[in-house]
């Protein structure tokens, strides 16, 4: 009898033994497919969020102007409004809430720039800022990675940029950026300040005034080679007019306002400059380097009206072993002005020139062309992997003769 039992148990154990293995495996394979189904809704996401962007530039095109909500897009920007709900809320039933939801439609973004009336940051009497206000204070810090768009249905949560990049991050979007600036300095008491606070002294990267650079004692910066994406030699007019080129230019390694710089050619971006179909951007040039601060010594070819402010181009900043992409814009007038010229003007006051010369055609004028640096500051320093050079396709092409950096 008790060898009978003593079977039995050992044929459960038997059973019980097979049961945990199924259960383990059973577990595994769902804990798979909710893996697979999180990223396919996410991929889906991501797709959702490309359409959103493509139709508010599109919008802004015609409007000069944000819309006020992604509603506004659809259906004219956007045919179809399932654009607007994500693969998870498709699943869920879930949408974003009020006061942020959107008025009109069912939506499962967050945009980041409605006119939604902010709680606190107005004094008495003054007009009380929107949510739109914020982050464009924000964006005068940090520049163009602050979200347009958000989707808060994922871990982590989807940032559609202003630029159009797309980036992970925790709900806390601004932690992303704290090697930069703090993310109390981007908070709505920080931006527009509350009664006996005082203003708020962020380090931006979007400075685009340049760095005071002077008094550096020795060159100690690296310089890029770009030789291989030139669209252009120093000695070829740059507007196709006989003479009006970049000959009188220091060729080799040279100092320019304490900055070491190697140029031996340009590369040049935008519409038609009178003598060659320019490429609109220039993508890949290789850095692979912990930068602090980079150095870009350029200037603009202006082929039409442009206004001060208007910005012309950008530097994309590629980090390295990360998807968040920084934008280092051009503004004409702030950044870069026409290259024929003088000494700025009042309206240019924020410009660098880092160089004056002549060419046959400036000599014919009375004038003289030049160059500015601009330089932007990323302490206390990030691994960048490779930089984009690209235009917006304004009436101001944007060339660039040389990068540093240290």
């Amino acid at each position: 009898m008790r060898a009978r039992a003593v079977g039995w148990w050992a044929l459960w154990m038997v059973i019980l033994l097979v049961l945990d293995r199924r259960t383990v495996s059973a577990a595994q394979s769902t804990g798979a497919d909710a893996s697979s189904l999180a990223a396919e809704e996410r991929e889906g996401c991501r797709r959702n969020l490309k359409v959103i962007y493509d139709a508010i530039q599109a919008y802004q095109f015609d409007h000069k102007e944000l819309p006020n909500w992604l509603s506004d897009l659809v259906p004219d920007y956007i045919p179809d409004g399932n654009a607007l709900i994500c693969p998870v809320c498709r699943r869920t039933g879930r949408t974003e809430k009020p006061p942020l939801a959107d008025p009109k439609l069912a939506c499962s973004y967050l945009f980041e720039f409605s006119p939604v009336p902010l709680v606190t940051g107005a004094g008495p009497g003054e007009p009380r800022p929107t949510r739109r206000d914020w982050k464009r204070r924000q964006m005068g810090l940090v520049g163009s990675v602050v979200p347009i768009v958000r989707c808060r249905h994922h871990d982590p949560l989807l940032n559609l940029a202003f630029n159009g990049s797309l980036y992970d991050s925790p709900r806390e979007w601004e932690l992303v950026f704290t090697n930069r600036i703090r993310a109390s300095e981007l908070t709505v008491a920080a931006i527009f300040g509350q009664s006996g606070a005082e203003e708020p002294t962020a380090s931006p990267i979007n400075s685009t005034a340049p760095e005071r650079t002077t008094s550096r004692p020795a060159v100690k910066n690296q310089m890029v080679d770009l030789s291989p994406f030139y669209t252009s030699e120093l000695t070829q007019p740059l507007q196709g007019r006989l003479g009006d080129d970049l000959s009188s230019l220091p060729k080799g390694t040279c100092t320019l306002n304490g900055i070491g710089f190697d140029i031996r050619g340009l590369i040049q971006v935008g519409a038609d400059s009178g003598q060659s179909k320019l490429p609109p951007e220039v993508k890949g040039i290789p850095i692979h380097q912990r930068c602090q601060h980079l150095y870009f010594l350029h200037a603009a070819c202006v082929t039409g009206a442009i206004e001060t402010g208007e910005q012309i181009g950008a530097y994309r900043v590629h980090l390295s072993k990360s998807d968040t992409l920084l934008e280092i814009p051009i503004y004409f007038g702030q950044s870069v002005a026409d290259w024929h010229g003088a000494k700025p003007s009042h309206a240019e006051k924020e410009l660098k020139v880092a160089w004056i010369g002549d060419n046959g055609l400036s000599t014919q004028t009375g004038g003289h062309v030049r160059l500015f640096l601009t330089s932007w500051n990323l302490s206390p320093g990030v691994d960048v992997d490779t930089l984009d050079f690209v235009s917006t396709g304004k009436q101001a092409s944007p060339f660039v003769v040389a990068i540093s950096f240290d």
